[in-house]
């Protein structure tokens, strides 16, 4: 499991300090990259002092890596404990293709509707790499070789380099998707469970499509 990056909680107003610096700061990253964003934007728009900023996270980087620890790690704990159990039901047969896609991309519609968590989300993957990339590793490494394995799984029959090249593909639409890129009305992730379902469903069918051509 990724490290857990949230800093440590120290009483009531350290708490709220906190999470008034982090609401910000993943608002404005989501808005302006890391790049576009200094920690005295983070600290005026949070309302507090760029020295308590200092003093809870120490840097920039540290504060960008507790903003998507905050949003990822349990989306990610949500994904695994829904894969293991996956495993569990099937014993030694092979993992049903749909329900492995199922369980990686379920928990990111059941995230909060929230623009700055979609916004956060996509800079990910368009913020420059010397930034992002331990980030990545750090949050999706254990995802990816836990999903790639049960994909290899649910697909003996392809091989395994193949199966994680389309894991990628799988990830840039899921990215596309929660990014608000889709045109469809209402945007997603929708508050109307109809909806949701309805394009969960076909992420799905597209994904195992991919996957299995």
């Amino acid at each position: 499991m990724a490290t857990d990056l949230r800093p440590a909680l120290g009483g009531r107003d350290a708490a709220e300090t906190q999470r008034r610096l982090l609401d910000a700061a993943e608002r404005l990253f989501a808005e302006r990259g890391f790049m576009g964003t200094s920690i005295r934007a983070v600290t005026q728009a949070a309302g507090v002092s760029v020295s308590a900023a200092n003093y809870h996270f120490g840097s920039k980087e540290a504060l960008l890596a507790a903003t998507y620890g905050r949003a990822i790690i349990p989306l990610n704990e949500a994904r695994l404990a829904r894969l293991t159990e996956l495993e569990r039901r099937a014993g030694d047969a092979a993992l049903p293709l749909t329900d492995v896609l199922d369980a990686f991309l379920r928990p990111v519609f059941e995230s909060p509707d929230d623009a700055s968590f979609r916004g956060l989300a996509g800079r990910l993957f368009s913020d420059p790499p010397e930034i992002v990339a331990a980030l990545k590793q750090e949050y999706f490494g254990e995802i990816s070789e836990r999903f790639v394995a049960a994909l290899v799984r649910a697909l003996p029959d392809r091989d395994e380099d193949e199966v994680k090249l389309a894991f990628q593909f799988v990830v840039g639409v899921m990215v596309h998707v929660i990014a608000g890129q889709v045109e469809t009305n209402p945007t997603p992730p929708s508050s109307d469970v109809t909806e949701t379902e309805e394009l969960l469903a076909q992420m799905i069918r597209f994904a195992a499509a991919g996957l299995q051509a």
